[in-house]
């Protein structure tokens, strides 16, 4: 994921981060992802944020997966300086990594 954050206090944070676990959801046939990263330094401070992705998007297969599978993300950083940013946007589309399915 990376983009750039909301316009809070006059200001935006950059962020880019790969996503970690995968929980499979067997019900849904389809899967999620967790992530946890830090905003890049803007107005002397930065931002932790982490959570997960919706369920994959254009998946195929059991769980969902595939080489063009996305997931969609909407998550608030944490509070630093009194604020805290949106980030909303999609994941980039699964990169094909040997033996990296959901």
């Amino acid at each position: 994921m990376e983009g750039v954050t909301s316009l809070v206090r006059g200001h935006r944070h950059l962020f880019s981060n790969v996503s970690d676990i995968v929980v499979r959801v067997p019900s849904a046939r389809s899967h999620f992802h967790l992530f946890r990263a830090i905003t890049t330094t803007a107005d002397g401070h930065r931002h932790l944020y982490f959570g997960r992705t919706g369920l994959s998007i254009n998946g195929t297969g059991a769980f969902g997966g595939g080489p063009n599978h996305f997931h969609r993300v909407d998550v608030l950083t944490q509070f630093t300086n009194g604020h805290r940013h949106r980030i909303n946007g999609t994941t980039t589309t699964n990169r094909v990594i040997r033996d990296s399915r959901p």
